[in-house]
């Protein structure tokens, strides 16, 4: 089969892969579509050598058709349209036979540890397929991985009908968060900051009452003034790898700050830095800090906004290209252009 192959740090073709072979429990899904995620960045700019091994076929955000089933498979039939969760946990650790299967000690990811969507053929086990609604155009399937980890955070969270909740980052996971709470949490406000202007206005247009541009505004003191000095219930750092900007501290050391006494700061960015926080301004408020990684159980969540018209992939996909232009693409990303947002690639148009 066709793939797109990354190669090395930086180096990602086309090329010829071999077609999976599906076990008994699995089926065959031909990809269609498929998004490159931040992590994929990650793994493109070769942070995740000691996971990623080359050459890699990368993409964990798709879903396309079956086209073969093993033996053992029940409930599904060549021609099913589905989406893909691609977490593959072990089942057996303590995080896992607790529940916690995004915690796997082992964790394993189609996409990142194992072949994933962006070549033309994935062998998928069962029980991380679900159907995709004809409400969903198949052009918009990788938006459901993203949403779900938008309805994770939000569950990690504790978030509540009526609070005020400030997301840090609109970037793909700030501005997916964003629209999954806007559109099912009812918060009382929504508060989004970010350095691009651009960035915050398609925040605007998803539902966030205020917008801050920390590179104008002192975010910390906004928020407070927004919310009568008490700070809000509830701050989301979906940032991860921050850009220094003068005079405003790194992204949690402002969550600590914002955030009301007895509140909640969900952490799920993936950036190497390390980042300053005052621990004890922490403690004295006894607010939590709460790390929240891809996603548990949310896929039908997203699914079922999503086929309803309740959510805005329109805004947050920028880019729609055939896999042949996944080397451009990815070089796109990495350039960070801050027009340039989630990229979806067409794994069945190689040109």
């Amino acid at each position: 089969m066709k793939a797109a192959i990354l190669y090395g740090d930086c180096d990602m073709r086309i090329g010829q892969a071999p077609d999976p072979q599906i076990k008994p429990n699995e089926v065959l899904v031909k990809s269609r579509y498929a998004g490159i995620c931040g992590t994929d960045l990650h793994v493109y700019r070769g942070e995740f050598h000691d996971r990623v091994r080359y050459p890699a076929i990368l993409g964990h955000e798709f879903g396309g058709e079956i086209v073969e089933v093993g033996k053992d498979v029940v409930g599904y039939q060549v021609g099913d349209q589905v989406v893909i969760d691609p977490i593959i946990s072990c089942g057996h650790c303590t995080a896992c036979i607790t529940g916690h299967i995004n915690a796997c000690r082992t964790l394993k990811l189609l996409g990142i540890d194992l072949d994933g969507g962006f070549g033309q053929y994935v062998a998928v086990p069962t029980d991380r397929l679900f159907r995709l609604p004809e409400a969903i155009p198949m052009a918009d399937v990788p938006m459901v991985e993203l949403y779900s980890i938008g309805h994770h955070a939000l569950s990690r969270g504790h978030v509540q009908p009526g609070e005020r909740v400030a997301i840090l980052g609109a970037g793909n996971v700030g501005l997916s968060i964003l629209d999954v709470l806007c559109h099912s949490a009812s918060p009382s406000l929504a508060i989004i900051t970010d350095t691009s202007d651009y960035r915050l206005g398609l925040a605007q247009k998803i539902g966030a009452e205020t917008t801050v541009n920390v590179r104008r505004e002192d975010a910390v003191a906004r928020v407070l003034e927004l919310t009568d000095g008490e700070g809000v219930d509830c701050v989301i750092e979906a940032i991860g790898h921050y850009t220094e900007v003068p005079g405003q501290e790194p992204p949690l050391g402002q969550a600590v700050r914002m955030v009301r006494n007895g509140g909640r700061i969900v952490t799920l960015g993936l950036g190497e830095q390390t980042s300053a926080v005052h621990f004890k301004t922490l403690v004295i408020k006894e607010a939590k800090m709460i790390a929240s990684r891809v996603t548990r159980g949310e896929f039908p969540r997203g699914i079922r906004l999503l086929s309803r018209g309740l959510l805005h992939p329109e805004l947050l996909i920028s880019h729609r290209l055939p896999i042949s232009e996944a080397g451009r693409a990815f070089a796109q990303l990495d350039a960070e252009d801050e027009k340039t947002l989630k990229v979806v690639l067409d794994v069945q148009a190689t040109g």
